[in-house]
């Protein structure tokens, strides 16, 4: 999050490739170093193919990058479950230090989810900033009526899912929502390439939606 520019100088790179979302916070510094930075829209699949695209260009790589996409879509056209009703999905991102966030369409998990057949609950124009995450009264979400709910984590993985599992197993809030009364909770493993960022592990990811999260739809 604060690289230290002084050790990248000294390393020299040809170009530093970092995440649009840090840019606002480190261009200025990237720009006084001398230091050229290339910005990753990693906040959904097709943002980050791309980007490849853009980096195939530069480096005279586009047959390769191209090849990626192709894939890419070739595999989601193969695999996304098709729904005229797709189940709508409600997703939070949980925090070891004992709170969530809501998590809308404008983000990479929500990218997968709608990739994968499903609906978020909160759309891509619920933040304004652009982020894809939110704090939201409890109330409100009850109010969406999610199909399913879906949790992945912030950072320490293991901590963030257990105090979620608490939350929800002993929160009066939570008893209120069919998805919690008919067991569709689903807790999004990093081991299947869940994050804040989208990366090429993005196929598990999508198989683990459309083998588990939305099985019955297959």
């Amino acid at each position: 999050m604060t690289p230290d520019m002084e050790i990248l100088s000294q390393v020299n790179p040809e170009i530093v490739i970092v995440p649009k979302t840090l840019e606002a916070g480190l261009s200025a510094q990237f720009e006084s170093s001398g230091i050229e930075a290339m910005y990753f829209d990693l906040s959904s699949v097709e943002g980050m193919y791309q980007d490849i695209d853009a980096l195939g260009e530069k480096y005279g790589k586009e047959e390769e990058a191209l090849a990626l996409r192709q894939e890419y879509e070739s595999y989601v056209a193969d695999n996304q479950i098709k729904s005229e009703d797709p189940d709508s999905v409600l997703i939070l991102m949980a925090y070891p230090g004992r709170f969530y966030l809501i998590v809308t369409a404008d983000s990479y998990v929500g990218n997968l989810i709608e990739l994968a057949g499903g609906k978020c609950v909160y759309d891509k124009n619920y933040v304004s900033d652009g982020s894809g995450v939110a704090a939201v009264n409890p109330e409100h979400m009850v109010q969406t009526d999610p199909d399913k709910i879906v949790v992945f984590a912030h950072y320490d993985e293991e901590n963030a899912f257990n105090y979620m599992k608490e939350e929800i197993a002993t929160g009066e809030i939570w008893q209120s929502f069919r998805a919690v009364q008919e067991g569709e909770v689903y807790y999004l493993s990093s081991d299947y390439g869940f994050g804040m960022s989208a990366n090429l592990e993005w196929y598990d990811s999508f198989d683990y939606l459309t083998d588990v999260v939305f099985a019955e739809e297959s």
